[in-house]
């Protein structure tokens, strides 16, 4: 028998649909709202430029629909590109904004899962919709995802919405985004700083750094440190993240790159304001009801060596070795439930956790570009070879609970400390150890000049075990999952794409990482999903278009029970079907409108749960966190060659937080402004408004909870400088 390991404190519906998709567009038309789109200059000139073409192009490759490194218009299915530029000049803080400005995303963020939580096409949550980093899953243990959370070092990030399993194994039903981080320049040394101050005691100091160090040997070093008083009290948060790597061109053929990132991120201690009749409670919009020596903090370390072989013209060999490092601790209470009789609020769940996880492995693949039957074919083939070691310790009793509480009043009140709850002691609880084998490929054959056909076939085998340090006991578990896809382009004429794609896909019930003796009786929980689309660019690249129809079907999967989300439920099915449509329009040279805009229906098609203690079915009922509707526009004006101004709009609909449809989370749009100056051609000044008509909303809540809401950001002013050298 294992024993426990020490604890460690952590460094941290759908038969309108044309028409409400027309509908959204045209109230998104009406507002006179956009944003920046806007590029870094040109590789070979060390300086700011304040926009230049798009870099996501619908005839620009990516590796964002698979490893063939194809364009969206050679693609059976919905990617999107947004450049690491576009999300810097459009003064995006996190990389989670810029997520969701893609189309059909939407966010979940609270400390919980690391303020790091998707939902997309009908789908929820880090098992459903995977999130990469430069092509590497990133198990999430406890569905806590926290890296990458700053723009910074990104070079672009890239979406593939809808089942993604071939590509990268479980987890990939709704969707998966992959961030992609900035490269060594062997031509050319370039340096950018950048200052930025803001509203609430915000402030961003950043270094980016490249260039060779030989004719062989070239290097790129990102630092960036953010911190923050907070817009509510109490609200402190400060993260440091540094990236580096070293890229060394050791023969004509082979490319080596060693890189290391490491982030240290404290988000601060806000966990959500009450509420009561749909509302939040007047007076309290800027409280901080958690504890004053409330700890959350999470730290990273990631280290790979990447080789790339090119064997021959047409056969080039990659692989990736690499050890991830993730250390997660809480130590709060986070549930806040207002008495309107008394005005007190009563803070529940006091949670005290230390996780470690540790990750490493080996990917690599073959891409092959030949002939067959005298026509082009693509194909890659490769394999996962991964482990995870996941330690828990934490203070939950015998029910699997986080117990303690405290009464507050809700306008006045001495926070007090952690102590005072009255919690049980913290103590190691399991480990869980995953092994992945994984073999793969994907092929794309054109077989005449208008018609093309891919396909893919991947098998996962996930051996787990959990070893219970209450207990004294362990658990094994063997899962077996096997994806599949083949789509057809038809190209009718020159930038005008067709396609229809079928895909079977699987995601985990649970996070394999964590995984419970009593969920390894479970296999994966299989998706189906059938999309057809069009993609079109227009007048020499002016205008870009595209839009998609897709239905997904998910068999057998978890859902958290009704009156306790530490358990969970088995649904039978759930469903969506949606359309997502995205339009980008430059006007001329000094004008561009971008706009996107998705509509579903997710559903339940057979679950029956207890509610109120009787058994109850929940067909027909919305999954949680799952929005109807969302719309994104951005209008750009350069009105001159030095000044560009911008605005924005970020829609989303109603959402609800548990499965039986009664806690709401109300329909938001924000907006957001900005003005960027450039100077000279090395420097640049930004102004930006952020939540411009100062919307007081919820960006989300913790699962279940129909107690509170977690606000989002009042109204924010940031100017920033970078100087590029």
């Amino acid at each position: 028998m294992k024993h426990s390991a020490p604890l460690r404190t952590g460094k941290p519906r759908l038969s309108h649909l044309s028409y409400a998709l027309a509908g959204a567009f045209g109230t998104f038309a009406a507002l006179n709202t956009g944003a920046a789109f806007a590029q870094a200059a040109e590789a070979s000139l060390p300086e700011i430029t304040v926009s230049t073409q798009d870099g996501g192009s619908l005839k620009a490759p990516s590796t964002a629909g698979g490893r063939l490194n194809l364009t969206p218009l050679e693609t059976p299915a919905s990617v999107a590109v947004i450049m690491g530029d576009t999300i810097r000049d459009r003064g995006y803080q996190t990389l989670l904004d810029a997520e969701t400005r893609a189309p059909g995303v939407t966010s979940v963020p609270f400390s919980g899962n690391g303020n790091n939580s998707l939902s997309a096409r009908g789908f929820y949550g880090p098992n459903s919709i995977s999130q990469l980093y430069d092509g590497l899953q990133l198990y999430n243990a406890g569905g806590v995802v926290t890296f990458p959370v700053d723009p910074w070092n990104v070079e672009r990030v890239e979406f593939l919405n809808g089942p993604a399993s071939v590509l990268y194994g479980t987890g990939f039903v709704g969707g998966a985004v992959n961030v992609v981080p900035k490269r060594p320049d062997l031509k050319q040394q370039s340096n950018e700083v950048q200052f930025s101050a803001g509203s609430f005691g915000t402030y961003r100091k950043a270094f980016d750094s490249t260039g060779p160090l030989s004719d062989t040997l070239a290097y790129r070093l990102d630092v960036s440190h953010v911190n923050s008083d907070g817009w509510m009290d109490r609200g402190r948060s400060d993260s440091l993240t540094v990236s580096g790597s070293l890229l060394w061109k050791a023969t004509r053929d082979l490319t080596l790159t060693l890189a290391n990132d490491y982030a240290d991120i404290h988000p601060g201690s806000y966990e959500g304001t009450p509420i009561v009749n749909g509302a939040i409670v007047p007076g309290t919009r800027f409280k901080n009801y958690n504890v004053d020596d409330a700890q959350v903090r999470f730290t990273e370390n990631r280290t790979y060596l990447r080789a790339r072989y090119e064997l021959s013209d047409k056969v080039v060999l990659s692989n990736d070795v690499y050890l991830i490092k993730h250390d997660r601790r809480y130590k709060e209470t986070y549930t806040y439930t207002y008495n309107p009789a008394t005005g007190n609020v009563a803070r529940s769940n006091y949670r005290d956790i230390v996780g470690a996880q540790t990750q490493y492995g080996d990917h690599g693949y073959a891409t092959i570009d030949g002939e067959l039957f005298g026509n082009k074919n693509q194909l890659v083939v490769g394999f996962d070879l991964n482990r995870s070691l996941y330690d828990r310790n934490d203070n939950t009793n015998a029910a699997g609970n986080f117990a303690g509480g405290t009464t507050v009043n809700a306008l006045n009140f001495n926070p007090g400390t952690f102590a005072q709850g009255n919690s049980p002691a913290i103590r190691a609880l399991y480990r869980v150890t995953v092994d992945q084998a994984g073999l793969f490929l994907q092929d794309r054959y054109q077989l005449n000049k208008q018609w093309a056909v891919t396909g893919g076939l991947r098998g996962d085998n996930y051996q787990t075990r959990r070893d219970d340090f209450i207990t004294r006991l362990t658990a094994n578990g063997n899962q077996n999952a096997v994806s599949w896809n083949t789509g057809v382009v038809f190209t009718p004429v020159t930038d005008t794409s067709l396609y229809a794609q079928y895909a079977v896909a699987s995601d985990p019930v649970t996070s394999l990482a964590s995984i419970s003796a009593s969920q390894m009786q479970y296999g994966v929980s299989k998706g189906k999903q059938a999309e057809v689309g069009v993609k079109q660019a227009l007048w020499n690249g002016r205008v870009e278009w595209t839009l998609a129809a897709y239905r997904i079907i998910k068999n057998n999967l978890l859902a958290p029970n009704i009156n306790n989300t530490a358990i969970s439920d088995t649904v039978g099915q759930q469903s969506s079907r949606g359309l997502e449509g995205s339009l980008t329009f430059k006007v001329n040279d000094d004008w561009r409108v971008e706009a996107n805009a998705s509509v579903l229906q997710a559903r339940f098609d057979n679950f029956t749960a207890s509610v109120g203690g009787k058994a109850t079915s929940l067909a027909g009922y919305r999954p949680q966190f799952v929005p109807k509707r969302t719309g994104n526009l951005f209008v750009l004006w350069n009105a001159t060659p030095q000044v560009e101004a911008r605005t924005g709009a970020h829609y989303v609909s109603d959402r609800y937080s548990d499965n039986t449809d009664q806690s709401r989370l109300p329909a938001y749009t924000v907006l957001d402004a900005g003005v960027a100056w450039k100077v000279t051609p090395k420097l640049k000044f930004d102004f930006r408004i952020d939540n411009l008509t100062d919307k007081v909303y919820a960006a989300s809540t913790y699962a279940g909870t129909a107690t509170q809401w977690i606000l989002g950001a009042p109204r924010t002013y940031t100017v920033t400088g970078n100087y590029a050298f």
